[in-house]
């Protein structure tokens, strides 16, 4: 008999309810059970038991679990995992957040690759907050076995400042986008800086929406209605839902990349820990350790790629937490190739790279680098 799976669907919000908890709703001896997890922003306490499986994404709450070997990390861009879910990795149970809607349950905002697992999974087990708001998240199918409290628990982690860095880096990328523009962002500092220089009216459709997304409709700068598969955030995201300009929906939508190629003037704005003076991209390893999963990122980059009138972004700092360059002779792992790459911003400037060879492209995306290590980079 094979080993019995019980899944986290993932996101801000995955369920905090402890992996043994779940076994023993199920039946199962916990000591029989693996997980499986995706993107986990904080870490619940049961992150540092003896818990064994694996995970799609890595990210601050489960770098130590990898490392140690507990979690094994298996690269899979984000439109590829439902797959994954229905074949190799297929789950015995899986956990979902979710909030009451009169006599049903709704996911609690996060959609993301849940209804995929709920589909083919034996068992649901709903972790409900009564607390959040309805954002209109699709309702939860499957075998509902259960129905659990959410743990009183606070794990998410306080977003860093958006500094001055950020800021230049943020003016670059909005200097890029056309009129009429779609845009997806990421999570990080400069994803809400370049929200923070937008002027101009935008549409949105991303793998996630954060408070200062949906703050675009305060200013009067979102036009039509916020796509995503995933939330961050607070009251700015509750009225947007209310004013009925959100719509969250499963993966196989959010990141299906012949849609998002066929949207036009899509800008996919993504980040890096580093670019190689190639193009290529790595989200995944630092040093030899893994730190980042590929997520959505290739899907966006090779969606906007092909985009008519769109741009695939990448924009980073063009040095490191510990003063590397984040320009780099080669990349340790290729996350995103070089050919879905349109753009390359740091604070110093724009490698446009549209219609470049390998030489040319050399010399703009090293060009951009920070000044002291432009040497290290000739």
């Amino acid at each position: 008999m094979a080993q019995p799976i019980i899944a986290y669907a993932d996101g801000v919000d995955s369920a905090l309810t402890a992996p043994a908890d779940v076994a023993g709703l199920l039946d199962v001896a916990a000591e029989e059970i693996a997980v499986l997890l995706g993107w986990m922003v904080g870490a619940p306490p049961w992150i540092d038991t003896d818990i064994t499986g694996a995970t799609t994404m890595v990210g601050a709450a489960l770098r130590s679990a990898v490392a140690e070997g507990r979690i094994r990390y298996v690269p899979t861009r984000l439109s590829a995992v439902p797959r994954l879910l229905a074949d190799t990795l297929r789950p015995t149970a899986v956990v979902v957040s979710g909030v009451r809607r009169g006599e049903a349950l709704a996911y609690r905002g996060t959609v993301g690759w849940a209804p995929a697992a709920c589909r083919v999974a034996d068992a649901v087990v709903v972790e409900v907050d009564d607390s959040a708001p309805d954002l209109g998240a699709p309702l939860i199918e499957g075998p509902v076995v259960a129905v659990v409290e959410r743990p009183d628990i606070d794990v998410i982690p306080a977003p860093r400042s958006v500094d001055d860095i950020d800021r230049a880096v943020g003016r670059n990328v909005v200097e890029l986008l056309p009129d009429g523009a779609t845009l997806q962002l990421g999570p990080g500092g400069i994803a809400e800086a370049i929200l923070e220089a937008i002027e101009r009216p935008v549409r949105i459709w991303s793998g996630l929406i954060t408070d200062s997304i949906a703050s675009l409709a305060e200013r009067g700068l979102l036009d039509g209605t916020a796509t995503a598969g995933y939330v961050w955030g607070g009251e700015p995201i509750a009225r947007l839902a209310d004013r009925g300009l959100l719509r969250l929906v499963p993966t196989e939508e959010s990141h299906d990349v012949s849609h998002i190629a066929s949207i036009p003037r899509f800008v996919g704005c993504n980040t890096a820990l580093e670019v190689g003076i190639d193009g290529s991209v790595n989200v995944e390893r630092v040093r030899g350790r893994t730190v980042a999963g590929i997520g959505g990122h290739a899907d966006f980059c090779g969606g906007a790629a092909r985009s008519p009138g769109g741009l695939s972004v990448i924009a980073l700092r063009s040095t490191g937490p510990r003063g590397h360059s984040s320009i780099v002779p080669e990349v340790e792992v290729v996350s995103t190739p070089r050919c879905d790459v349109d753009a390359v911003v740091t604070e110093h400037g724009v490698a446009d790279l549209r219609g470049l060879d390998d030489a040319e492209r050399r010399d703009a995306i090293a060009a951009i680098a920070a000044p002291e290590h432009h040497s290290s980079l000739a």
